[in-house]
């Protein structure tokens, strides 16, 4: 029997985003004397995008672009950058990220780490507020 695209299994979705990380800044991509041999043991398993390049030089914008699709000003985050006094950050009940589109098509998804997309008074802006997502701090 012949295997169809709907009987292969999905492949794993990693996203590794690290702010002021450099291209060359690791083992796996040249640098003499940067020791990371767990990330390259995952990026000789991986696809690994050589050339890349972010919205904004911004952590926040950046990582805004990275969940939506879209340019920092269309996400609501740009020009400003969230910080704990902050008003704003980016609404799950205006923008759609990466992770819903996910779910829609069978993965299960998660957040571990830094969000900066909306902190501290404004429990709206949260990771936990978009039903996608399972967040783990």
């Amino acid at each position: 029997m012949q295997s169809t695209d709907t009987d292969r299994e999905s492949p794993n979705i990693i996203i590794l985003l690290a702010d002021d990380l450099g291209y060359g800044d690791l083992g796996f991509s040249g640098h003499p004397t940067s020791f990371t041999p767990n990330l390259d043991i995952l990026a000789a398993s991986s696809l690994y995008l050589t050339n890349f390049y972010v919205a904004s030089p911004v952590c926040s914008p950046s990582r805004a672009s990275l969940l939506t699709g879209k340019y920092p000003v269309s996400t609501g985050i740009w020009p400003k950058v969230v910080q704990a006094n902050s008003i704003g950050g980016l609404d799950p009940s205006s923008q759609t990220i990466l992770a819903s589109r996910l779910s829609k098509v069978g993965y299960r998804t998660g957040h571990v780490g830094k969000w900066h997309l909306g902190i501290g008074e404004n429990q709206q802006y949260l990771p936990t507020r978009y039903k996608s997502i399972k967040s783990i701090f």
